[in-house]
């Protein structure tokens, strides 16, 4: 019996998955899909693989369908035709999309790449349901309106039983509409027959994530038996707001602690590095712990250092999961759970997330202050078309600085060097 506790790395579960679950998908005479180009139904593999299905969820905050997003399944996902279509017109369009994706919206590629994944996904539900891989022309004929709408709904009934949360269900939909939407503004499409899709499922209420925050409790018993580089981790997560991959790949280049004319030291990231690049801020305030980030730079530099604040023993960053590992380890030994499991990087990320939404208020305030004084009716155009990435990262940290100050520094302060 397969021992999934055991497991340290995703990679350990991808090739499980292509060692064994897919060869038992083509063995299973009862299974219709196609383990060359699909995976299984979510029932199917809760039923045989309920560990696998357990473990990712509980250890790595994954859904079946977010794990294949992140490896890159099913197997023939890099193939030149990766979407399994014959119609041309449907495939070119599905290439453009992803190209202007990249190219022109300026998306990081871990959001390309899981757009790919799921627009791959829906593609490949929608011809093996009805039969045919041509998406477009229904598109463009209002008369075939109805039935492409129900021709839709059916692949993501069929969806519905293979994803594992709300929260990657609206996902689907969100990568599926957008997708359609772009063919409208292209002149492919008539119609979006995704519009109105979370609505119709009853996935437009909120979703519940997996991922609370860690409270200020929480932090300090982790931090009080933690090592120097579980500490700088659990800084850059609830301390700085990283996501789990920022904090990992952190690097000194990124790093401006002593700005000009007593600017608020920062992180700074290169125009579409981070997910959602164009709705996401290039530059992070750093309020607390910016003196225990020069002695780290200290203590780490040598001839050999890769310039990377949380090394790994190969010269590079840590991966996400090593990150996973050290926090779970870390807390057993501090007896912390939350909500039943062991804390999540994640769950860092969303101490100050949490921090953030109750500052967004005034931070939207000062902004619309701005916006109104030029004569715009629409603060967001105002905060992205008028005021400097600068401007920007202060009105942030002055809004969330009383904030970190109280609920954080406090407690990172105790711990850090």
């Amino acid at each position: 019996m397969t021992s999934y506790a055991a497991f340290e790395t995703l990679a350990e579960f991808e090739s499980f998955y292509r060692e064994e679950i897919a060869p038992a998908m083509a063995a299973d005479d009862d299974l219709s899909s196609d383990p060359a180009s699909q995976t299984p139904p979510y029932a199917w593999l809760k039923s045989n693989y309920s560990g696998f299905v357990e473990r990712l969820r509980r250890d790595y905050g994954l859904s079946p369908g977010e794990f294949y997003d992140e490896v890159g399944l099913p197997p023939n996902g890099s193939d030149d035709n990766s979407w399994g279509l014959t119609h041309g017109p449907t495939t070119t369009a599905l290439d453009g999309y992803i190209t202007e994706l990249a190219r022109d919206r300026g998306r990081a590629e871990s959001t390309v790449d899981s757009r790919r994944a799921r627009l791959r996904t829906y593609v490949g539900t929608y011809r093996d349901t009805h039969d045919r891989d041509d998406l477009l022309t229904p598109l463009l004929d209002e008369s075939a309106k109805p039935d492409e709408i129900a021709r839709m709904k059916a692949v993501f009934r069929i969806l519905d039983d293979r994803l594992g949360t709300l929260a990657s269900k609206r996902k689907y939909v969100s990568a599926v509409k957008n997708w359609y939407t772009y063919l409208e503004e292209t002149g492919r499409a008539t119609y979006n027959p995704a519009r109105n899709l979370t609505r119709r499922f009853g996935w437009d209420r909120r979703p519940v994530y997996d991922h609370p925050a860690l409270s200020t409790a929480d932090l300090d018993a982790l931090l009080s038996v933690a090592d120097a580089d579980e500490r700088f981790l659990l800084l850059l997560l609830a301390g700085w707001g990283l996501r789990p991959v920022e904090a990992c790949q952190l690097h000194v280049d990124q790093l401006v602690l002593d700005p000009q004319d007593g600017d608020t030291p920062y992180v700074e990231f290169a125009a579409g590095e981070r997910k959602n690049a164009r709705r996401t801020r290039n530059t992070v305030a750093i309020l607390v712990g910016a003196d225990a980030v020069g002695t780290r730079i200290e203590r780490l530099a040598d001839d050999d250092w890769s310039g990377h604040l949380l090394p790994s023993p190969e010269g590079g960053p840590i991966t996400t999961q090593t990150a996973r590992r050290w926090l779970r380890d870390l807390g057993e030994r501090a007896d912390v759970t939350v909500d039943g499991d062991r804390p999540k990087p994640k769950m860092g990320r969303r101490t100050w997330y949490r921090l953030y939404r109750a500052q967004r208020p005034s931070i939207t305030a000062d902004t619309a202050a701005v916006a109104d004084a030029q004569g715009s009716s629409d603060p967001s155009v105002s905060e992205r078309n008028y005021l400097d990435e600068r401007t920007r990262r202060e009105a942030r940290a002055d809004a969330m600085a009383d904030l970190v100050r109280e609920e954080l520094a406090a407690v990172f302060e105790q711990y850090l060097p």
